[in-house]
């Protein structure tokens, strides 16, 4: 198999339709497979994945229905079914909109083995609290080939755009399965392996909606998550990163501080100056220790 495509998707009656024609519009000459893995919806999504699934059983594998996995456990079966030698991720909220987009990632990859994965410029629309607007996600890189000290500067590659090498003897580790959130550890862990490409084209979109993971978790949930990764990988790779892990570890703070806590009931260095994010920092990683 040349290339499997993981889709995670959990109560996205409204999307995943759209999302899974995205796939199978894919023009490609090799081998591909589809393989979802639906957590347990309330909705209609696992209706929707099932009729998918029986018009297209050649195509796409439809995992076991089980009791809600949670997000990382089921990107985790996902990940571990996909028999492909590189992986596309899409969530069902998401979709495609280049049907060469496939073959474009492989020859990339192919003819780049130098890297891991790959990722291409997407639309990042934004159908929530009443707004309606696009913009072009990321935009104005400098340059197109990127490393794990890039990635620790901030997250600009969207999920739906990525094409990763599944190598054999690659593994997720223990503490993955406490993060929350599977692609950024799955980025840094990956870009040990090898560079990271670009491909400076439209072929996705990534929506953000009012039910989305990325409204959802937000502030100090952001924050103790996003430091519970960052901790972890720097332990994972023996402190080789530590500067650039604990500069990444402020700007989260810096980043998703609510508002109202860096007013008047955060301790400040000096009158009127910001939290001291180190004092932040130092007490939010004795957090998640314990």
């Amino acid at each position: 198999m040349k290339v499997s495509v993981a889709v995670i998707t959990y109560n996205h009656e409204p999307f995943i339709a759209e999302a899974l024609e995205s796939i199978l519009m894919q023009q490609a000459d090799f081998s591909w497979e589809i393989v979802i893995g639906e957590d347990g919806s309330t909705d209609r999504t696992r209706e929707i994945c099932e009729q998918y699934a029986n018009a297209h059983p050649s195509r796409i594998r439809l995992l076991p229905l089980q009791s809600n996995m949670g997000m990382i456990r089921n990107f985790r079966r996902v990940f571990e079914a996909c028999s492909g030698e590189f992986l596309a991720f899409t969530e069902g909220d998401d979709f495609w909109t280049d049907p060469g987009k496939l073959v474009k990632q492989v020859n990339h990859l192919d003819a780049h083995p130098e890297q891991s994965l790959c990722f291409h410029a997407v639309h990042q629309w934004f159908v929530w609290n009443g707004e309606n607007a696009s913009r072009k996600l990321p935009d104005n890189l400098n340059g197109n080939t990127f490393t794990t000290e890039d990635l620790l500067k901030g997250w600009f590659i969207p999920s739906a755009s990525v094409m990763l090498r599944k190598y054999k003897n690659f593994a997720l580790p223990d503490w993955f399965m406490h993060c929350k959130s599977g692609d950024i550890p799955m980025l840094l862990l990956l870009s040990l392996r090898g560079e990271i490409g670009f491909i400076d084209e439209i072929m996705a979109v990534y929506r953000i909606h009012d039910n989305g993971i990325s409204i959802t978790h937000r502030g100090y949930q952001k924050i103790i998550a996003m430091i519970y990764i960052l901790e972890q990988f720097n332990i994972h790779t023996g402190f080789r990163f530590r500067k650039s892990v604990e500069a990444s570890m402020i700007r989260e703070i810096d980043l998703h501080y609510p508002s109202p806590a860096v007013s008047n009931s955060t301790p400040t260095s000096q009158p009127g100056e910001k939290p001291d994010r180190r004092k932040s920092l130092d007490f939010l990683r004795q957090l998640i220790r314990r």
